[in-house]
């Protein structure tokens, strides 16, 4: 059920471009109404050359809270903002921004978060592993920052990128080596062998008949795979792996570790500890249902896969 909005409300923005498949308000919304928060999310289809405009006019109401940001704005918000926090800082992007006490803008980035929590939900290894990450854009950069800030012990050991557009693997790539010790490269194949655990992190998948964005043949018996993608999923990327008895996964869950993480920092910790004890409910909003009985029987990660 829809929640009242009355005077008292909070609100929460989605600014993109376009809003029309997004799914964060529903989510928001549903656990603004389980938790008993007066508050709800609205999207709103901002053009680029309006981004800026519209966002220091809208934290003029006083009564609006915050912001996530969707597609193609992550990026444009840093520098509209007076703070940042070191994963949005490193990536360059932002999908989360609040208005602080004195008034002033902060932002940060979750999604590299959101994967490291979907990796050890699935039980997936990446701690001290070798990682191929598919694409050098907004969302692999941010997903390489997460691998990388635990250090070798805690993040991965060896982050490869690799994109098709000349030099963007190898400008992400040398950003992360200066400020993390996992040691960060580009590659200019995307060949899996090798590596223990491939990220797709392309738009390939998203049409019927995109090429794969990777030889999931050539992958090692013991890797994984995670594809980021939220449309047209299990792609034929992720069933082309499970059909070689690999464990590869979607990217809903990538999206539902994040939510803990959004009410954090909007300042909703008993929502926040909620989402962290069950989050079934979120995720029966988003799976498809070609997908939807791995919800309560997830397809976990076992070191005695073979192919």
């Amino acid at each position: 059920m829809f929640p009242s909005i009355v005077g008292s409300t909070s609100v929460y923005l989605l600014p993109g471009d376009p809003v029309t498949n997004v799914r964060l308000p529903r989510m928001f919304n549903a656990v603004f109404e389980r938790c008993g928060i007066d508050a709800v999310m609205v999207p709103v289809q901002v053009a680029k050359r309006d981004l800026a405009v519209f966002v220091k006019a809208a934290f003029l109401a006083r009564n609006v809270r915050g912001m996530a940001i969707a597609p193609p704005h992550k990026p444009l918000l840093v520098d509209l903002l007076d703070g940042c926090g070191l994963f949005g800082r490193v990536a360059g992007s932002v999908n989360v921004v609040r208005r602080i006490a004195n008034g002033e803008l902060e932002g940060d980035l979750f999604d590299g978060e959101g994967l490291l929590g979907a990796l050890d939900h699935y039980n997936i290894p990446f701690r001290g592993k070798r990682v191929l990450i598919l694409g050098a854009g907004v969302s692999a950069a941010a997903i390489g920052v997460a691998l990388a800030e635990g250090g070798t012990v805690n993040g991965a050991e060896h982050i490869a990128f690799h994109d098709i557009v000349a030099g963007k693997a190898a400008g992400v790539a040398a950003q992360l080596d200066a400020f993390f010790d996992a040691t960060t490269v580009a590659v200019d194949s995307s060949d899996p062998a090798g590596y223990d655990l491939v990220v797709n992190a392309t738009s390939l998948g998203l049409k019927p008949d995109d090429a794969l964005p990777v030889d999931v043949a050539r992958m090692e018996p013991h890797a994984a795979l995670f594809d980021i993608l939220l449309r047209n999923q299990p792609t034929p990327l992720v069933r082309a792996a499970r059909a070689r008895g690999l464990n590869a996964q979607a990217g809903f869950e990538m999206l539902v570790q994040q939510m803990p993480h959004y009410f954090e920092f909007f300042g909703h910790h008993d929502a926040a500890h909620t989402l962290r004890k069950d989050a079934d409910f979120l995720r029966e909003l988003i799976y498809p249902e070609a997908m939807a009985g791995e919800i309560r029987q997830p397809l976990r990660y076992h070191s005695s896969s073979v192919a």
